[in-house]
């Protein structure tokens, strides 16, 4: 029987899992290990804690006929690749011209995803879509505008940044065909085969680059599962849901809920400097992705 969702509960979810994964920079400030380092024990962790259930859906859900999902699973592990990716270039474009400007340039993101979702997937654009990304993002150079005025800005790290934005939308664009078409993985599977991937990956770049593994208490391997288990499965767990059902423009927009919470939550914890300018960037950016939301007819 084929899963009924009520129209608006898609929109929702991606919203509720980047609420989710916008916590996980507050993890990156506590644990006391390099960004690969995080990087891999974060996806290390989620894809033991997906393991089982990835192993009970490969024998009794979607996943079933394994050999002949071979596609679904390439997708999957593309993901990973692209997510790992994203990490390492997102921390490497920070060291370069600070944290404003990197994780603004990750969040061009959502152009990349709706212009390679257009091109390649055939889906339909709307001009309000339209206006309400651009919007969104300007209400987050509104939220970075502090950082960029204290930090320098280096092409390379431009340039990192850039590169950051594509690779996210490569994850989000690959996990998400993952889970459509005659054969697709369930959202464990999915999950767990990216998850991996990406943990792999980031071991590799943490070795390569000479950055330590060893976890330096137990209460930094507490956080670690949270972060792993908690944030990122969770949170992407939540996202992988509604992915299928909803436009892929319209979640990269929503996912623009995740550095604004993030700014919110460093106010909250940090006590991180916020004044009218990053009030007015996150109302802006908060208004334009309510307004794309409620804007298109039902999700089908």
């Amino acid at each position: 029987m084929a899963d009924i969702i009520p129209p608006r509960a898609p929109l929702l979810l991606v919203a509720l899992g980047a609420a989710v994964i916008s916590v996980t920079a507050l993890f990156v400030k506590w644990i006391a290990l390099g960004p690969a380092a995080i990087g891999a024990y974060r996806c290390g962790l989620g894809a033991v804690a997906l393991l089982p259930l990835a192993w009970l859906a490969s024998r009794t859900g979607p996943n079933r006929q394994a050999k002949r999902r071979g596609s679904a699973v390439a997708w999957a592990a593309l993901a990973g690749a692209c997510f790992a990716g994203d990490l390492f270039v997102w921390h490497k474009s920070i060291l370069y011209s600070g944290t404003g400007l990197a994780t603004l340039l990750a969040n061009t993101q959502v152009f990349w995803v709706a212009l390679f979702s257009a091109l390649l997937l055939g889906e339909r654009l709307t001009r309000r879509l339209g206006v309400c990304a651009l919007l969104a993002l300007v209400g987050t150079v509104m939220l970075a505008l502090p950082g960029l005025e204290r930090s320098p800005v280096h092409l390379q790290g431009v340039l990192l940044g850039l590169l950051t934005g594509v690779f996210y939308a490569g994850y989000y664009l690959s996990l998400r065909t993952a889970q459509r078409g005659e054969r697709p993985l369930g959202v464990a599977m999915a999950l767990f085969v990216s998850s991996a991937t990406a943990a792999a990956l980031l071991v590799a770049a943490a070795l390569a680059t000479d950055e330590s593994l060893a976890v330096a208490s137990a209460g930094d391997f507490g956080l670690l599962l949270l972060l792993g288990v908690g944030a990122h499965v969770g949170g992407w767990a939540l996202i992988s849901r509604a992915m299928p059902h909803v436009p892929a423009a319209s979640g990269s927009l929503l996912l623009l809920l995740q550095p604004v919470l993030a700014t919110l939550w460093g106010v909250l914890v940090f006590a991180e400097p916020f004044g009218a300018v990053e009030a007015a960037g996150t109302a802006l950016s908060l208004a334009a992705i309510y307004a794309a939301s409620v804007s298109r007819s039902p999700p089908r």
